[in-house]
């Protein structure tokens, strides 16, 4: 009678072990997309922003949060929404970081396939992550997805079109867009944390010269709030300009300023050699800008 309870103890305990085991694997198990939202003095807005992730038509998902240092309710309505979602990670910057450190924290908590970018004002749309991941789950190639702002310019939804435009300003978004972690960690792709504005447009650069392929849906994703106030301690242009000049370092790494000097037909063969595009893209192009005949040699 002993041997029978001592061999159904043991066989209870392995049962148990295996049941905590499971349980413990269900909860390290890697979330298939990282929400990233960076807030800052937005308590009024960040309710909205929040449930919007929340009611998503996909739940693989973590969610993370950073606070970039309000002092402003911010914490209570966080702990208001975490407390019965454990994908909710809230974080705090003891004090005011600025947008580029504080997307660069919350992508290094990460541990999702695909990171999607979410702002603290906007309105998201139902079928947004489940749209976007089906996306890129089918296309392997591709490094980053936008989708649409509704209300807005159309983005191209080819890589070539998206590429011209990019050189140019940024006409991909940040807030409406999901991209490969790996990608990203494999290249070093990072916010600048010199640029006060214009650190979208930089990380997208950054990724298109590692050889990322882009692309956006057709369907509207998010409700931009253009109405907030924006917390910039620099104008666009400024900042713009240290952005255009890495553009212009790419494709003329000795004289940025030889990029932009350039006609037309002078900037496509210093872009033609850097495989961005592809070659019937290129071609094509220089085809139609380069058709006269070339300029003499100085």
């Amino acid at each position: 009678m002993k041997k029978r309870t001592i061999a159904a103890i043991i066989v209870l305990l392995a049962l148990i072990g295996g049941i905590l085991l499971l349980a413990r694997a269900s909860r390290q198990r890697e979330p298939l997309v990282s929400v990233v939202m960076l807030t800052y003095r937005r308590a009024n807005l960040l309710p909205k922003a929040i449930e919007g992730v929340l009611a998503q038509d996909f739940d693989d998902f973590e969610f993370i949060i950073i606070n970039d240092g309000s002092a402003d309710g911010t914490d209570d309505i966080v702990k208001k929404y975490s407390a019965g979602d454990s994908r909710i990670r809230y974080y705090k910057n003891r004090q005011n970081r600025g947008i580029s450190y504080s997307r660069n924290r919350a992508a290094s908590y990460a541990r999702g396939k695909y990171i999607m970018i979410m702002d603290d004002d906007d309105e998201i749309l139902p079928q947004r992550m489940s749209k976007q991941v089906e996306f890129l789950e089918k296309n392997p190639d591709i490094a980053a997805v936008a989708g649409q702002l509704k209300g807005f310019r159309r983005i191209p939804l080819h890589h070539d079109e998206i590429a011209a435009g990019l050189i140019q300003y940024n006409n991909f978004g940040n807030a409406n867009v999901m991209y490969r972690r790996d990608f990203a960690q494999k290249n070093h792709i990072r916010y600048d944390e010199n640029l006060l504005v214009s650190e979208d447009w930089d990380f997208w650069l950054q990724m298109l010269f590692a050889g990322g392929r882009l692309a956006a849906l057709p369907d509207d994703v998010l409700l931009r709030n253009v109405e907030s106030r924006r917390y910039h301690k620099i104008g666009y242009e400024e900042a713009n300009v240290i952005v255009r000049r890495k553009v212009g370092e790419y494709f003329s790494p000795q004289n940025a300023e030889a990029f932009y000097a350039a006609d037309g037909c002078g900037k496509l063969k210093m872009i033609a050699g850097k495989n961005i595009f592809s070659p019937a893209f290129v071609q094509q192009a220089l085809e139609v800008n380069c058709r006269g005949p070339l300029p003499e040699a100085r």
